[in-house]
This record gives C-alpha cells, structure tokens and sequence, in this order.
C-alpha cells in the first residue's frame, strides 16, 4: 500500500500482489513518514481508519484500487494455497491429492474470512473477496490488471507523474488458464457471488462447451 501526501493519492493493490509493477513504479512518491500507520493487504475501511488517527483527510485523497478478473483471481489463488499451505502440501505427499478446484471453489467467501480462517494470512483472505466488498464504497478510481493501460494512464496523467508508466512492466495476465478449471456449477458460484464485480469492470464469465 501507497500512500502519498505530496500527490494526493493511497494505492491499494490486490491482495495476492499481482500488481507490484504499479507500486514499484508509484513507489518514489511514497509518503516515508506515515509508512508505520499503513500495511499491505489493508482494507480502505482500516486506512480511513489510519487516516483520522493521524490527522489525515482520506476522502481528500485519490484513492486507487487495482482488481483483477475474479475468474483468473481465483484460479491464482488456489495455486498460491497449494503451494504455501502446509496441510495441502502434506495431502499432496502422501498420494490423497489436493482438494478439487471446483469444491474448494464453494467453500469460499466473497467477504469475511474469504479463502482462509481468521489465523490465515491475509492474502489468503482478501484474495477471495468481491471488489465491492475490498471497495466498500471508498475508493474513487479502480484499475482492471487486465487494462493497466487504459485505466491508469489517465491517473498518472492528473496526479502530474505520468512518466511514472514509462516504467511500469504491466503484470503478466493468464487470460485463459481459468477456462478449464470451471465447472457449470462454479461458473454459477461465481456469477453469483462476484456479480457486481462482472458488471462494474465488463468481466465475462466463461462459457461452458456443450456436450456433443
């Protein structure tokens, strides 16, 4: 997380921190003397929150939110829990194999405890919820990882550090490998359960191949 006085704008990236090309990029106008009040992975209710402890108007502030597709969201962030949770680790092993994608799909949460418990990593947690509730209304612009041109170009421009994009790599985007992964019974979850999200950014879902 980014919080910068000089410019006038706090950046959240995702939480599984897809988006580092972005904060490395903004990481120069990073406001050195409020970094011990702000963390990563910090909802915008807990900055507003850091922000009238110290004095600081957050709603006087740009404040940016990058998000990403949920569908290819949450196929990442399966693959991060397979490869840092212990338990799936051991599973894996042992020859039992990793949970299914589609049936730990429908033991997430959009909000809450997300992917996790309320000893998990926040990561873990965040990385499953909706961009309404990441949001939760106080974020003024988003930026889709999908179209990191288009959407914060014209940010860069009116905080007056648009050469800042000059160096900005833009994350690499798998905008397919989640296609396979979904069953019908997922793409409904997720259609469900991330609706806002679909229709906020015009995210698709996935079409699901008749059987012939």
């Amino acid at each position: 997380m980014i919080i910068s006085r000089a410019r006038q704008f706090i950046l959240f990236p995702d939480p599984l921190a897809v988006a580092t090309p972005i904060v490395q990029a903004l990481q120069p106008w990073s406001d050195t003397a409020t970094s011990d009040l702000f963390f990563d992975a910090m909802t915008s209710i807990e900055a507003e929150w850091a922000c009238d402890a110290a004095d600081l108007a957050f709603y006087g502030y740009l404040r940016i939110a990058v998000t990403e597709h949920p569908f290819t969201r949450l196929a990442r962030l399966y693959d991060r829990i397979a490869q840092t949770d212990t338990m799936w680790q051991l599973r894996h092993m042992t020859g039992i194999g990793l949970p299914d994608f589609n049936q730990w799909l429908r033991t997430t949460s959009a909000d809450g405890h997300g992917a996790g418990g309320r000893s998990s990593p926040r990561w873990r947690q965040h990385g499953a919820w909706s961009a309404r509730h990441w949001e939760s209304g106080r974020i003024s612009h988003t930026v889709r990882l999908e179209s990191i041109e288009d959407d914060l170009a014209p940010v860069l421009n009116d905080l007056g550090i648009a050469h800042a994009f000059e160096n900005l790599t833009p994350a690499f985007v798998e905008r397919d490998a989640w296609l396979d992964r979904y069953d019908q019974a997922s793409v409904d979850f997720i259609k469900t359960q991330y609706a806002w999200d679909l229709a906020q950014f015009g995210y698709a879902a996935p079409r699901q191949h008749k059987a012939t």
